[in-house]
């Protein structure tokens, strides 16, 4: 198990890098095809939208493992060290709660793009597909939260652990 979830890590942030090129490079080629032979390709635009989309999302998770997601963390700067683990804990299982709503909610809705047949207005895909990445994602970060919220409860129960290394570890 431990071996599929370093391949699929090393497959996110591979992902993440090359569709950022990528996405400069077709915006950079659009410009330029744009200005200076007055060629214009429409599929640009919503393409490297919904790309954008997508490595926001896979991002997201990348920084849960990290742990360079943003926090507010006013309280648990002032709480001794043994309360800090569990209010991190607790803020992580409440964001892996709230994500996993995101996620029932973002099923729902492609669902219902898949059922009414729409499309998208220049790529022509299936309406749903660029809401995909909502869908698998979130079920990934919320995943991730509740594997953070455990290491602090390990934390909590004594086990040392420095989070920012654990997740490189991961």
């Amino acid at each position: 198990m431990r071996k599929f979830i370093n391949c699929f890590n090393k497959i996110e942030e591979m992902f993440i890098g090359y569709a950022l090129l990528l996405i400069a490079f077709i915006t950079t080629l659009q410009v330029v095809l744009r200005y200076a032979f007055s060629i214009s390709f429409d599929w640009v635009d919503e393409g490297s939208r919904y790309m954008t989309i997508l490595i926001t999302f896979v991002g997201a998770g990348i920084c849960i493992r990290y742990s360079a997601h943003f926090g507010m963390d006013a309280l648990v700067q002032y709480v001794q060290p043994r309360y800090k683990h569990l209010l991190r804990a607790l803020a992580m299982f409440v964001s892996s709660f709230v994500m996993g709503i995101t996620c029932y909610f973002s099923w729902i809705q492609i669902a219902n793009l898949h059922k009414f047949g729409a499309t998208t207005p220049v790529l022509q895909l299936p309406m749903y597909v660029p809401y995909l990445p909502i869908g698998v994602f979130t079920v990934i970060i919320a995943l991730r939260f509740f594997g953070q919220g455990c290491k602090h409860l390990g934390a909590l129960a004594g086990k040392e652990i420095d989070t920012k290394e654990d997740c490189r570890k991961c």
